[in-house]
């Protein structure tokens, strides 16, 4: 217990439920269970409060919360999709730079100016290259692949729709003369 709490727990993570057992009473440990509620892995949480990760661990059992990994990794993928973007919204704020940079150098009237702005310019070019996010060839496919699988549940899900609404499987002949009314009905409204 610490001395100027008048008796509060010294650690979140000592006391991380009331007694009434209906939720954390610490504002920092109902941030963990926020945010384990949004998906977010128990090394983030830690990261982003500063709790430790044993602490939020803790705190997220005594509150009947576990951490699914497929989650983990969904909230991670979501994560470092954010982050390129960041950066890709930096090289290109970098880009702009370089080009008033270019203009200071053309406006020049000193050799001072002149080698200023050549120097601006040559590292804000190396910037701009490091900030500018790689996308590999092993992240392309992964993006196709789960764009093809995302479209061919969206398939299956008008599929599906389409059977029940006119009671037909999909790929019989009677589907095909549905569809081809359907089209000129759209064509001609």
């Amino acid at each position: 217990m610490s001395k100027f709490d008048g008796g509060a727990p010294e650690s979140i993570g000592n006391e991380v439920t009331n007694p009434a057992g209906d939720g954390p009473v610490h504002p920092r440990a109902e941030m963990v269970v926020v945010l384990a509620q949004q998906g977010i892995g128990r090394n983030e949480i830690s990261r982003r409060t500063g709790i430790p990760a044993v602490s939020v661990s803790r705190i997220a059992k005594a509150n009947g919360i576990t951490f699914d990994p497929a989650q983990t990794e969904v909230a991670l993928k979501a994560r470092i999709a954010q982050l390129k973007q960041a950066q890709a919204g930096i090289a290109l704020g970098l880009h702009e730079d370089i080009a008033v940079a270019r203009m200071l150098l053309r406006t020049a009237r000193t050799h001072r100016d002149y080698a200023f702005a050549s120097k601006a310019i040559g590292d804000l070019t190396q910037a701009a290259q490091r900030m500018t996010p790689e996308i590999t060839e092993q992240e392309s496919v992964e993006e196709v692949k789960d764009f093809l699988m995302d479209l061919r549940e969206q398939m299956g899900k008008v599929r599906d729709e389409f059977e029940a609404q006119h009671g037909v499987a999909f790929d019989s002949p009677e589907a095909g003369e549905i569809i081809k009314q359907e089209a000129k009905q759209h064509d001609e409204s």
